[in-house]
């Protein structure tokens, strides 16, 4: 009888062990993600949320790597130290976080010196465009083709060249 419960714990203890890795990997992605957006490297997901109708949302990268940034070293030490203690730790300061960006988000715009400080690219655009300008910059850059997004992407003064070029012909 006990014979197929240690069966069945060793199938979840395999289990665990192959998705483990998968897990933490993806977390290092979705953070070095996060990390590319806040320096300006990526710039799709901020100008991306530029189309969106309505009153304009604030996007703060620096908030988004630091999350992820928690959440791998969570990750990490937990695979290191195993504890429950550790697990309930994790799940209170989740909610925690989570809270505080609830509370946050809405006045991101209220304070532009501290939450679009980054990437620098992102606070030159929302101070010298206007929110129609800045949609139209967002459906320009969908359609320019892929090696043209890479090369913007990582020449922050051809970028600038090309956004003042993009504001010069709809105004």
């Amino acid at each position: 009888m006990g014979r197929g419960n240690d069966h069945k714990s060793y199938g979840h203890a395999a289990l665990m062990s192959t998705l483990v890795p998968f897990i933490v990997f993806g977390v290092f992605l979705l953070f070095i993600r996060a990390c590319l957006v806040t320096l300006g490297y990526y710039k799709e997901p901020i100008l991306t949320a530029f189309q969106k109708y309505g009153d304009e949302v604030g996007f703060s990268p620096l908030f988004e790597s630091l999350a992820w940034g928690l959440v791998l070293a969570y990750l990490i030490f937990v695979l290191l130290v195993p504890s429950s203690f550790l697990v309930l730790i994790g799940v209170f300061s989740f909610v925690s976080f989570v809270m505080l960006y609830w509370r946050i988000k809405d006045s991101i715009m209220d304070h532009p010196r501290v939450f679009l400080r980054f990437p620098s690219w992102y606070r030159e655009i929302v101070d010298h465009t206007t929110r129609e300008e800045r949609r139209k910059l967002s459906y320009m850059w969908l359609g320019l083709p892929l090696r043209t997004r890479l090369l913007y992407n990582a020449d922050q003064a051809e970028f600038r060249k090309w956004v003042e070029l993009v504001v010069l012909s709809v105004s």
